[in-house]
């Protein structure tokens, strides 16, 4: 269940900085209430009719900003400040720098993120209310209009990559025994996120590669020559790469690294990210993506048949703690949970659904070998989503 106290701007920024005392180059617990709370009130200011996004970065001195451009003046880091600096930054390549000068804390540049050798603490702005602060170009902690989800330490964030392996007899039985997850299923979330960032809302349905034809479903548009398109971009950047290090070759296949450095990537990488922004999109029209484990595309715009529901529960799994109970349909606003869970509950086989809301949420629902359903989810900005 979700906390029932909400926490103010203040009290997250007090979290934060007791999860990161004795970590370096970060401000002090005052100056970072007064960076979170600057950086939330600017949130709430329109800037040409639209809200606005952007990132703070902590960087007290000009070391390594050879890319920065420095306001000669710097301006106090009000909320009315950041809000007019905010549409020269640009989703993570782009951060206005804060520093203290004197008993004030300034915004004092506009800096590029690969430009700097260690990434520093950030502050993004997502969307109205809602920040998230990074630390080395990770995800540690999430505000959300009152809500704080922690990562990291004592903050374990349950794994739907690790879920979906679980789920599907083809991935675990090849799962990395470190990580407890196939790789094809760490695809399949990483696709996810991407149609999450890209502003809609939307669903993927995945089944066995034995099934031929999924129950209770009515494919709009069947996927023909390209349907492998993922999965041999994928057999591509894997080809003749030890398993151990093909997770960090797939990693590769990112725009930037976890520290925040365009690496040098080959076609095979390239043209693996291109694939998967590609098949990533065909979330945006309305129903679903079909896909099975092969990483092979069925179609998209595929409807969940209305009928009957199953009468069957299922569990209902709070990634962010140890929170599980008993549930059914009801629980769910709109339409596209239930088709996800009333999917899993018709198929005879494993089957998994992915459910992206347009308010910024991911939900995982699945039914496993056994018969079982459970929901994990759901992931606030897909904050943990690995």
């Amino acid at each position: 269940m979700k906390p029932s106290r909400l926490g103010t701007p203040a009290e997250f920024a007090a979290r934060v900085a007791a999860q990161l005392a004795g970590v370096p180059d970060v401000p002090g617990a005052s100056e970072l209430v007064a960076l979170v709370e600057a950086a939330f009130y600017a949130s709430l200011h329109d800037e040409e009719a639209r809200h606005v996004t952007f990132n703070i970065a902590w960087q007290p001195a000009a070391h390594d900003c050879a890319s920065s451009i420095a306001i000669a003046t710097p301006v106090l880091a009000t909320p009315k400040n950041l809000a007019k600096l905010a549409p020269a930054t640009q989703r993570d390549a782009t951060s206005i720098a804060v520093r203290r000068e004197g008993g004030d804390l300034v915004a004092w540049a506009l800096l590029e993120r690969h430009a700097a050798a260690w990434l520093p603490l950030t502050i993004r702005v997502i969307a109205s209310g809602v920040l998230r602060v990074d630390y080395a170009g990770i995800p540690r902690a999430l505000y959300a209009r009152g809500e704080i989800f922690l990562l990291g330490g004592a903050h374990e964030v349950k794994s739907p990559a690790r879920m979906l392996t679980q789920t599907f007899s083809e991935w675990s039985s090849g799962a990395d025994p470190a990580t407890g997850i196939d790789l094809r299923a760490a695809v399949i979330t990483r696709m996810a996120a991407r149609a999450l960032e890209h502003g809609h809302g939307g669903m993927i349905l995945i089944v066995p590669a034995e099934v031929s034809v999924p129950i209770g479903v009515r494919v709009h548009y069947e996927v023909g020559e390209g349907s492998r398109v993922l999965a041999n971009r994928y057999a591509d950047v894997t080809r003749g790469v030890a398993i151990e290090e093909r997770l960090e070759r797939l990693r590769g296949s990112r725009a930037r690294g976890a520290d925040g450095r365009l690496s040098v990537r080959d076609e095979a990488q390239i043209a693996f990210a291109e694939a998967i922004d590609l098949v990533a999109r065909l979330t945006a029209i309305d129903n679903a993506l079909l896909v099975d484990t092969n990483l092979v595309l069925r179609g998209f715009g595929v409807q969940v048949v209305e009928g009957d529901a199953p009468e069957m529960v299922f569990e209902h799994t709070n990634p962010y703690s140890d929170d599980v109970h008993v549930d059914d349909l009801s629980t769910f606003k709109g339409t596209r949970h239930p088709a996800g869970v009333i999917f899993c509950m018709r198929q005879e086989r494993e089957a998994a659904a992915i459910i992206a809301s347009q308010d910024g949420r991911l939900s995982l629902a699945i039914k496993d070998a056994r018969g079982g359903v459970e929901v994990l989810g759901s992931y606030e900005r897909a904050f943990g989503w690995r």
